[in-house]
């Protein structure tokens, strides 16, 4: 193998007149030469931005029958890396149509499938149609766009809901209330009487459940009069005629029906 002068190791006398003279051995002097430049540092990524931004006007979605509208609000969340959140509202802007619009494609055909009232179903279902977000390239800037929607019925709608939910709220209160006074005057009598103290619980709960409640009764007591007369009258009829087994069953059946609703047995056994 040739080997040649520059790769010679230096001899004893070579080093040791590098060494008189202040000289450096040409061998380190060539390994620093052949060590590598020192790379530049990299480049830090620079961390996504987010802003949450209301998209304006609540949209009009027709409801079912097309009477009443759906007022669905938009909020839209943007995320971009760039330098400040004055640069991506700045971007935002320049796409926040595109989005409503895109939105508003999506969630007119599913109000209609929706009754007036049920702006929380359509909320739903809304939220369900709609892709996981929307991008956009932006002067070499890549956008995201998530979206959220709260969906309220139309006013008019509102006003009516109102009242119903107000009776709603005052027949919960008066129903707990009303079982409450039932167990208490259940108590009182020793044994479980079920709904024969509701009249008397409904007077200490609230005046105008009282009313129904007092009027439903009467009614029912009514009914239940004219239908042990209607068993007495069968009976008589069938007693008169000769046709004894019948009659006696429907005495039993008469006497059976005075007992369980509290009515006087004998009554009417005379007539």
């Amino acid at each position: 193998m040739t080997t040649y002068e520059s790769d010679r190791k230096p001899g004893f006398w070579r080093r040791l007149w590098n060494r008189l003279t202040g000289g450096r051995p040409e061998a380190r002097s060539e390994a620093r030469s052949e060590q590598p430049a020192t790379s530049p540092a990299a480049s830090v990524p620079i961390t996504p931005l987010t802003e949450s931004i209301d998209a304006g006007t609540p949209l009009a979605i027709p409801a079912m029958g097309e009477a009443y509208d759906f007022q669905v609000q938009v909020e839209a969340t943007w995320s971009a890396a760039v330098t400040d959140l004055d640069d991506l509202r700045t971007r935002a802007d320049r796409h926040s149509e595109s989005v409503r619009r895109a939105v508003r494609d999506v969630v007119w055909q599913v109000g209609r499938a929706f009754a007036p009232h049920r702006a929380l179903d359509a909320e739903r279902a809304m939220v369900e149609a709609l892709p996981a977000d929307f991008c956009f390239t932006d002067a070499g800037v890549s956008l995201r766009c998530q979206v959220k929607l709260r969906v309220r019925p139309d006013a008019r709608v509102v006003d009516v809901l109102l009242a119903y939910s107000l009776m709603r709220v005052r027949a919960d209160n008066v129903e707990e209330a009303a079982a409450r006074w039932r167990e208490i005057l259940t108590g009182f009598t020793g044994q479980d009487v079920g709904d024969l103290v509701l009249p008397y619980a409904a007077q200490l709960t609230d005046k105008p459940f009282a009313a129904s409640v007092t009027g439903l009764e009467n009614a029912r007591h009514q009914a239940r009069t004219d239908l042990a007369d209607v068993l007495d009258r069968a009976a008589k009829s069938h007693t008169r005629v000769g046709l004894f087994e019948f009659a006696e069953s429907y005495e039993a059946a008469l006497h059976a029906f005075r007992r369980s609703q509290g009515l006087p047995v004998g009554s009417g056994d005379d007539s």
